[in-house]
């Protein structure tokens, strides 16, 4: 169950692989709408075995040479397992 304006809800969390170039997940969007808030990101990020960036709209991950780097003009939170 995940909070929104109305109340709880049920959402499906959709996970997909990438091509296995870096170590870490990416939830986009974060604080786009009611669903897509930082208490849903820090709920669905537990639900995933490896650090996750949630990352808002004027956020960005560089990685350059296995150096990860946020460029952000907005929001942006690192979850760890």
């Amino acid at each position: 169950m995940f909070a929104g304006p109305d109340g709880d809800l049920t959402m499906t969390l959709v996970t997909a692989e990438g091509v296995g170039l870096v170590d870490f997940a990416i939830i986009p969007h974060v604080e786009h709408d009611d669903e897509r808030d930082a208490a849903n990101a820090e709920k669905w990020a537990g639900r995933l075995p490896v650090p996750t960036y949630a990352i808002d709209d004027d956020t960005a991950i560089k990685v350059a040479d296995g150096a990860v780097e946020v460029v952000s003009e907005g929001r942006w939170r690192l979850f760890t397992p």
